[in-house]
């Protein structure tokens, strides 16, 4: 990790049937997702999306409340890039 630089990128990776609630960030951030494979859902607000491989999904950081793998039998594998770093 390099925080001196604009952006930060992660490779996430969440099993079947686990997840997380995203934790409210101290500063705004702008984040992309792109999944390789598997499904992800995304919490934005009061949204949820689906997302399987190839699909994207742009977003402000404060909008997002959680990352579950949506898939069965598979892990969600996605590339993130987050600007500013905050991780």
């Amino acid at each position: 990790r390099d925080l001196s630089r604009k952006m930060e990128a992660i490779c996430g990776r969440l099993a079947p049937g686990t997840g997380n609630v995203a934790r409210r960030l101290s500063m705004p951030t702008e984040e992309f997702v792109y999944v390789l494979s598997g499904s992800l859902l995304v919490g934005l607000g009061s949204d949820r999306h689906f997302l399987n491989p190839g699909d994207t999904i742009y977003f402000e950081g404060y909008d997002l409340t959680e990352l579950r793998c949506a898939s069965e039998d598979e892990d969600a594998v996605w590339i993130s890039v987050i600007t500013p770093p905050a991780f």
